[in-house]
Parts: structure tokens; C-alpha cells; sequence
């Protein structure tokens, strides 16, 4: 004699699928992630992009500032929002991508007193003052620049 199929609600999922539950996790993860996100859309992919690299930052501005955050780490940010300069959706993802890579420059010639750019003394000089003049940054940021703009100065 044969066994009837166990109804839907006696069905139990199967044991071995460990894909399925990592997927259930990164879901949970990520729309962990997008409610604790910054409304600015702008800050949303700036904000996604920096904890792809650095997963313990809040926010771009606090893996900026972080101690724990690697030279490495910063060039990576670095290049991140460099790319982001370019394929940002709109005009003030773009601006803050250009902020922010500006502010990873300095980042990492104050804190490591490290060059990751290939820009010239001046163009460096003018992207640090255009972060330190906009009153839309965090003041720890715009001390920051004011901060990389004298490291800049001195390597020259």
C-alpha cells in the first residue's frame, strides 16, 4: 500500500539546501540594510558602495574617518567613487561621488600620509577647497580637506 502525499501544510522543506537559507539571510540583509539607509538617494549608493568595501562603516563619511580603515581599503573607496563620478544616475549622486572621492584622497594623505592620486598638486588643491567650501559636507569632512590641502602642500 502506498502513502498518500503529505498534504501542503505537512510538507517540510528539504534539509539539505543551504543556498536557500543564504538566500533568505542576504534577503534579510539587505532589506536590513535599505531601511537603514539615508533617504538621499545619492547617500543610498555612496552608502552601498562603501560597506561593499568597508563592512563595518555607517555611512561613507564614517569609513572616511574610521582608524580601523585600511590604506587599502581607502584606494579601494577611492576607485569606487571615481567610478561612481561617471555612472551616477543623476547629477547629485555624481557631485557627491566627486566629494567623496576627493575626501578618500585626503583620508588617506592625513591619516596615512599617503598619495593614492596621480593628480597634479593643483588639481588636488582645487577638488580638497571645493570640499572644504561646501557647507552640504559634514564639518569633519570639510576639516579634513582643510587638513589634506596643507599634506598636499607640503609633498609639493
Amino acid at each position: 500500500m502506498t502513502q498518500p502525499d503529505p498534504s501542503p501544510a505537512d510538507a517540510q522543506p528539504p534539509r539539505s539546501e543551504p543556498t536557500a537559507s543564504r538566500s533568505a539571510q542576504g534577503l534579510e540583509d539587505t532589506l536590513r540594510w535599505a531601511f537603514e539607509l539615508d533617504d538621499s538617494t545619492a547617500m543610498t549608493g555612496a552608502t552601498w558602495l562603501t560597506r561593499e568595501i568597508v563592512p563595518s562603516a555607517a555611512d561613507p563619511w564614517s569609513a572616511l574617518l574610521d582608524a580601523s580603515t585600511t590604506l587599502a581599503q581607502l584606494e579601494e573607496l577611492k576607485n569606487a567613487y571615481k567610478m561612481l563620478r561617471t555612472t551616477g544616475t543623476s547629477a547629485a549622486e555624481r557631485s557627491l561621488a566627486a566629494r567623496l572621492y576627493a575626501a578618500t584622497i585626503g583620508a588617506a594623505l592625513v591619516r596615512n600620509g599617503a598619495l593614492i592620486s596621480r593628480q597634479k598638486t593643483d588639481a588636488l588643491v582645487h577638488a580638497l577647497s571645493e570640499l572644504h567650501d561646501d557647507e552640504s559636507m559634514p564639518a569633519h569632512i570639510r576639516d579634513l580637506a582643510v587638513r589634506a590641502i596643507d599634506a598636499v602642500r607640503t609633498r609639493a
